[in-house]
């Protein structure tokens, strides 16, 4: 358990159109049979862990994903730098933070990524129950992201969807990574294919190959969020 939390997301979240304060996330990735104990340490732990300042944390889960290796990743939310390194003293230095480790440690059988991503644009929920992940290596960075951020503000646009910038580890190869939301597999599925075929999604489709290589698509669930208060 030695990497847990030190994949950092230093980052800049901009929603479209709207400038908000620097989260950080952090987020540890890996593979696991036992999802149900790790559920069980938060829900023992995490409401004394919550009153001593600690952050949000996120158990998302992994299908269909590809050359992905790991099944199921921890992302922590942090308002800014400080209570990062607040709730991480917590989570090491607490009762409650070192017996969610300790079980953490008897159910997680491969350490696979620790990375670092900037949300560089958003608009919808960030946080859904179910979501596509989209790796991108791009070509044009800054062609790609305005590409994106266009086909985000357009009227053609439908459910939520988050553009991140790689900025530490992460997958190799990959610059960026793309999350549509949605409430079901369903939903999301049906906003991804919605936007690319209204008029706007088509003009981005024209421009994309000379802007970005697709590398892996994933479905995500959310499994469980325990909220800092």
């Amino acid at each position: 358990m030695k990497n847990f939390f030190r994949g950092l997301f230093f980052s800049l979240l901009i929603f479209v159109g709207n400038l908000n304060a620097s989260p950080i996330q952090a987020y540890y990735c890996f593979v696991t049979a036992q999802p149900n104990v790790i559920v069980d340490a938060f829900d023992e732990n995490f409401e004394k862990l919550v009153s001593k300042g600690v952050s949000t944390h996120r158990l998302y889960e992994f299908h269909l994903s590809g050359e992905n290796e790991f099944t199921h990743c921890i992302v922590t939310d942090n308002s800014d730098s400080d209570q990062f390194e607040k709730s991480l003293k917590i989570m090491k230095g607490s009762e409650q933070g070192q017996a969610i480790l300790t079980k953490l440690s008897t159910v997680i059988t491969k350490e696979v990524l620790n990375g670092a991503g900037t949300p560089i644009a958003s608009i919808g929920d960030p946080v859904t129950q179910a979501g596509m992940l989209i790796d991108v290596q791009a070509k044009d960075n800054k062609g790609f992201e305005n590409a994106l951020i266009s086909l985000m503000n357009s009227p053609g646009r439908q459910g939520s969807i988050t553009l991140f910038e790689d900025t530490f580890t992460g997958v190799k190869g990959r610059t960026h990574y793309v999350v549509i939301g949605g409430a079901s597999l369903d939903e999301v599925l049906s906003n991804f294919r919605n936007t690319l075929a209204s008029s706007d999604g088509e003009k981005f489709l024209k421009k994309a190959p000379r802007l970005r290589k697709l590398m892996n698509k994933s479905l995500i669930y959310l499994v469980k969020s325990w909220e800092a208060k």
